[in-house]
């Protein structure tokens, strides 16, 4: 009896020890002054972002939709950016966007961004720079003409003259006067405008990637012009037996009316069902 007392004695110190084992907690640490120090868990120091510093395109005043943007229309300020994060793409180089199209209004002091404006050759940029009722209109570059191509750009106007001559013939005793483009002999020729200050929506170089630097003679380009329909008809009209030049404009602005140089009776020329080119006709290209 006694020894089963014992026993039970045992276990129970036993079954103690172990709880307090399990119930114990760490030792708390202690400086050699005896004072006794809390542990502080050190957080990681939080990283701030890292920037940098860019120069963007700012609207210079209240631009328009369908403008064509020129250097008069933006300007470059400094702005600060976070580095590695997602941002708008802005426009950082000077001659980023020299002839683009505004896609909607931008207003004064306007970052501007790359989803505002769209580049020349883009459909967007077609769609936006034709102005109502007008269309597109493609005219040849020959080569003695390729300085426009490395001269000109998209937005600069351009003038159309016809290149012709009065020449006069000998039939049967006969004296008529023609009107011939050009001139056989050279003191006869003149220059007439008949289409002016029409804008340059872009250059055309077909399929070949290439850009102005690279045209040479054996190339084949076009400039695609803005015209009117009244335009277009007198301009199809006089391509098909006449010479036709076409210059820098001497026009700063847009002329909506290319042909507010000609007479009424010169603007209808392709809307008669007489000749165009008999003499009564066009009498006044001896004008100039």
């Amino acid at each position: 009896m006694k020894d089963k007392k014992l026993i039970v004695l045992y276990l129970a110190m036993i079954l103690v020890g172990l709880a307090l084992l399990f119930t114990k907690s760490a030792p708390t640490p202690v400086e050699d002054n005896g004072e006794r120090v809390v542990a502080v868990e050190q957080q990681p120091p939080k990283e701030e972002p890292k920037t940098e510093i860019i120069n963007v395109a700012v609207a210079k005043h209240d631009i328009n939709k369908k403008t064509i943007l020129t250097k008069d229309d933006y300007y470059f300020k400094s702005i600060e950016v976070a580095i590695n994060r997602e941002r708008p793409k802005f426009i950082t180089e000077t001659a980023g966007i020299d002839s683009y199209v505004a896609k909607n209004h931008i207003a004064k002091d306007t970052v501007i961004e790359e989803s505002l404006i769209a580049s020349p050759n883009s459909e967007d940029y077609i769609l936006l720079a034709l102005k109502e009722g007008n269309y597109m209109f493609p005219f040849t570059i020959d080569t003695i003409d390729s300085y426009l191509i490395k001269n000109l750009k998209s937005g600069d106007l351009i003038d159309l003259y016809v290149f012709y001559g009065d020449e006069t013939e000998k039939a049967a005793n006969v004296r008529e006067d023609r009107l011939v483009s050009p001139s056989r002999d050279f003191v006869k020729n003149r220059l007439k405008p008949i289409i002016v200050g029409k804008k340059v929506l872009f250059f055309d170089f077909g399929d070949e990637e290439m850009d102005k630097s690279s045209y040479n003679k054996n190339r084949t380009a076009q400039v695609q012009l803005e015209l009117s329909n009244q335009e277009i008809k007198l301009l199809r009209t006089l391509m098909t037996n006449s010479t036709i030049i076409m210059y820098p404009s001497t026009f700063k602005k847009n002329v909506e009316d290319g042909l507010r140089l000609l007479s009424d009776r010169e603007k209808n020329w392709p809307l008669s069902e007489k000749d165009i080119f008999s003499g009564t006709r066009i009498n006044m290209l001896k004008g100039n």
